[in-house]
C-alpha cells in the first residue's frame, strides 16, 4: 500500500500518526536506537515516505500498541504487562553473530592520575635503580565485561575542561550482521572526523568506551563518561547505496538537538561525514578546524571508491578487535589494489605490520614485519603529510626496531598534534616514555588515553605496566588485579600481574597468573618465557627446562624470538647461555630489547660487560 493510500485506510481515521522516530520512541517510551533496533528484529511496524528525497518514517498509534500487545520477550513473561527492552549486543567478527555482554555499570578501573604521580614521584626518589619496563603493548580492544570498569574504584573519570562527546555505536539496521563490520567502521570514522573538529575544545571518547555502553540508557552513559552530547544513529546499507540516520543528543536532559537522514551512493560517504560534523559543531558552538574535512585523504579528494572504503573498513574492524591480524593486513591490501591512492589503507596496513612484528604477539619475525611497516607509513606520508596515523606507525618504528629515539620522539609528537583525540599515539608515545625512564611523562600519556577511553583493557593493564616500571609492585598488583577481575580473558594483563608478585617473591602467585595467561593466549611465547623464568628464580630447575622445551616445540612451527630463551637461561643462572640469547635477538631487532635498561628481570646482568655493551648499541646507556 502507498504512503498516501495507507493514511486513508479506515483504521487510521481515528488513530494518530508519529513523524519521526523520536515521536515513536517517546510513545513507546525508549530509546531511538532500541526501537531501531525493533524495527529489524522484531518487525516493529515503522512506514516509510520512499519517494522522498531523504526517506523519513511515521508510524500509527494504533499498530504500536498492537505489536506491544503482542510483543514476547523471552526474558519476560509478562509481555503484555511488562515492556522490557532488549539489551544491544555486539558481534565480534563479520562472519559472526556472536556477542559481547556488558555487565553492571562500575566506576573508572584507573586510579586517579595525581595518585599514581605520588606514587611515582615517591618511587623515583626512594630508589636510585634502574626502573622496571613493559612490552611494549598492543592494541586490544576487548569489549567482554568492558561496562564493569563503571562503579567500581573511585574517584571518576580524569576531567578536562574540554566539552565532551560518545559517538554511540550505530546500529546495524541491514538485516545482516556481516554488515556489522560496516556500521563499525562508520561509527570509527565519525569518531576520527568528530575528533579533529575543535581539539582544544571537544573530546571524543573512543570506540572501546563507546562499544561497551551500547545499548544503556542517555543518562547512564552521560554519567559513566562524563560527557555532555551523545550522537547516535543507524545505518542501512544496500550494496553501493547507504542510508544513515543520526540524531544529537543533549545528555543532561535528553533534548534532542539536531536529527537528519542522508541516503547517498558509497563513494560520496566523506560529503556525509562532513555534514554530520558541520552540523555537530554548529549545534554545540564549535570552531570547525580545517583538518577536519580531510578524513585522512587529501582534501581535494571528497570522493571513495565504494569498493576499497569497504575493504577499508573491514581491515579497521578486524584491527580494532584483533580478531585476525592477518585478515586485517589482506583487507587494507584489498583497498590498496582498488585504489592505489588511499593513504588510510597504507596507514593501517603499516601500524598491522608493526603490532604483528613485536612483543607480545610475535607472528612475524621483526626483521620481515617493520620494513613492511615503515614502508607503508612512508608512502602514507607521501599521499597525506599530515596523516596522524601514519606518524604513529613511523614513529613505532623508530622507536622499537630502528631505536632512533630521536625520530621516534619527533614523530610522535607530530601524531599526537594531528590527533589529539586519537589514544592510540598516547599509548605507543608513553611507552618510549617508560624506555626513557621518563615515568612521570609517561603517566602523563597514560592519563590522556584513560581521558579518551576510559573504560579499554589495554590502557589501564598499562597503568599497570608504569607501576610495574617504577617499582610499585603492591599498586602494579592492585590495578593488575582490577583489570584481570573484569576482564578474565585479556591475557595481556596477566603478564604484568606475574611480574609484579615475581618480583615480590610471590611465586606462587606468579606462576598462577602466568599459567592463566598461557592458557588464555594459547601458549603465546612471551608467557611460556615468563613462566619458565619465574620456575627458574623460585627453585624448580626441572620446570624450568620442560619450558625451554616447550620453546623449542614451538619454535618447529612458528617464529620464537631468542629472547624468550634468554629469559628462562637468566632466571636458571646461566649467564653466558643468556647474553648468548641476548645477542641473537639484536640480530632480530626483538623490539623488548629497548625495556632492557629498566626491566628488573635483568638486574643479575647489570654488572656484566657484554650486557652494558648490549645496551650501548641499543642507545639506551
Amino acid at each position: 500500500m502507498s504512503a498516501s493510500l495507507d493514511l486513508l485506510h479506515p483504521s487510521r481515521l481515528d488513530d494518530r500518526k508519529l513523524d519521526s522516530w523520536k515521536e515513536i520512541a517517546d510513545y513507546l517510551d525508549r530509546e531511538v536506537r532500541t526501537v531501531q533496533r525493533w524495527e529489524k528484529t522484531e518487525n516493529l511496524p515503522v512506514h516509510r515516505h520512499e519517494h522522498q528525497k531523504k526517506s523519513t518514517v511515521y508510524a500509527f498509534t494504533s499498530e504500536l500498541d498492537d505489536w506491544r500487545k503482542n510483543r514476547q520477550p523471552k526474558d519476560d513473561p509478562e509481555a503484555d504487562a511488562v515492556f522490557v527492552p532488549e539489551p544491544d549486543v555486539g558481534d565480534v567478527s563479520p562472519e559472526s553473530g556472536n556477542g559481547n555482554a556488558n555487565p553492571a555499570t562500575q566506576a573508572p578501573l584507573a586510579p586517579a592520575a595525581h595518585d599514581s604521580a605520588n606514587s611515582l614521584a615517591q618511587a623515583v626518589s626512594a630508589s636510585k635503580l634502574k626502573r622496571a619496563a613493559t612490552a611494549t603493548a598492543v592494541v586490544v580492544l576487548v569489549l567482554v565485561a568492558a561496562y564493569a570498569f563503571y562503579r567500581w574504584v573511585q574517584p571518576g573519570p580524569i576531567r578536562s575542561n574540554k566539552v565532551r562527546l560518545v559517538v554511540i555505536p550505530f546500529t546495524n539496521l541491514s538485516g545482516d550482521s556481516k554488515q556489522d563490520y560496516f556500521s563499525a567502521g562508520l561509527t570509527d570514522e565519525m569518531i576520527t572526523r568528530l575528533g579533529n573538529l575543535d581539539p582544544q575544545h571537544l573530546g571524543v571518547i573512543a570506540a572501546t568506551s563507546s562499544s561497551a555502553l551500547a545499548g544503556k540508557p542517555i543518562a547512564e552513559i552521560g554519567r559513566a563518561l562524563d560527557v555532555q552530547y551523545a550522537l547516535e544513529g543507524s545505518v542501512r546499507r544496500d550494496g553501493n547505496h547507504v542510508r544513515i540516520d543520526v540524531q544529537l543528543i543533549q545528555v543532561s536532559d535528553q533534548t534532542h538537538l539536531w536529527a537528519d537522514s542522508y541516503d547517498r551512493d558509497l563513494n560520496d560517504i566523506l560529503h556525509v561525514q562532513d555534514d554530520v560534523s558541520a552540523a555537530v559543531a554548529g549545534k554545540i558552538s564549535l570552531a570547525l578546524n580545517p583538518s577536519s574535512s580531510k578524513g585522512g585523504g587529501p582534501v581535494a579528494k571528497r570522493t571513495v571508491n565504494p569498493d576499497a572504503y569497504d575493504a577499508y573498513l573491514r581491515g579497521r574492524f578486524y584491527w580494532t578487535n584483533r580478531g585476525d591480524l592477518h585478515k586485517s593486513l589482506e583487507a587494507y591490501q584489498q583497498a590498496i589494489q582498488i585504489d592505489p591512492q588511499y593513504a588510510l589503507a597504507y596507514a593501517g596496513l603499516a601500524n598491522g605490520y608493526a603490532l604483528m612484528g613485536q612483543v607480545p604477539y610475535d607472528d612475524l619475525k621483526p626483521s620481515d614485519a617493520k620494513p613492511k611497516a615503515k614502508q607503508a607509513a612512508e608512502h602514507a606520508l607521501q599521499l597525506d603529510p599530515e596523516l596522524a596515523e601514519a606518524h604513529t606507525a613511523l614513529a613505532n618504528v623508530a622507536f622499537s626496531y630502528d631505536w632512533d629515539f630521536e625520530t621516534a620522539e619527533r614523530e610522535f609528537q607530530r601524531a599526537v598534534a594531528l590527533g589529539p583525540n586519537d589514544p592510540t599515539p598516547h599509548l605507543w608515545y608513553g611507552h618510549y616514555f617508560i624506555v626513557r625512564n621518563r615515568l612521570p611523562q609517561a603517566l602523563e600519556e597514560n592519563s590522556h588515553t584513560l581521558e579518551l577511553d576510559p573504560v579499554s583493557p589495554v590502557f589501564n593493564t598499562v597503568r599497570a605496566q608504569i607501576e610495574y616500571s617504577a617499582r610499585n609492585y603492591d599498586a602494579a598488583v592492585a590495578q593488575g588485579m582490577r583489570v584481570v577481575e573484569q576482564y578474565p580473558s585479556y591475557w595481556l594483563a596477566y603478564i604484568w600481574l606475574g611480574s609484579a608478585y615475581r618480583e615480590k617473591k610471590m611465586y606462587a602467585e606468579a606462576l598462577q597468573q602466568f599459567s592463566k595467561g598461557r592458557q588464555l593466549s594459547a601458549d603465546q611465547p612471551v608467557l611460556i618465557a615468563l613462566y619458565g623464568h619465574a620456575l627458574a628464580v623460585s627453585g624448580d630447575a626441572a620446570g624450568a627446562r620442560k619450558a625451554l622445551a616447550d620453546l623449542q616445540h614451538l619454535a618447529q612451527s612458528r617464529y620464537v624470538s631468542s629472547l624468550y630463551f634468554a629469559a628462562i637461561h637468566l632466571g636458571l643462572g646461566e649467564k653466558s647461555k643468556a647474553l648468548d640469547g641476548l645477542e641473537r635477538a639484536y640480530k632480530e631487532r626483538n623490539d623488548y630489547l629497548a625495556y632492557l635498561g629498566v626491566d628488573p628481570l635483568a638486574d643479575p646482568l647489570r654488572s656484566d660487560p657484554r650486557f652494558t655493551q648490549l645496551l650501548h648499541k641499543i642507545g639506551i646507556m
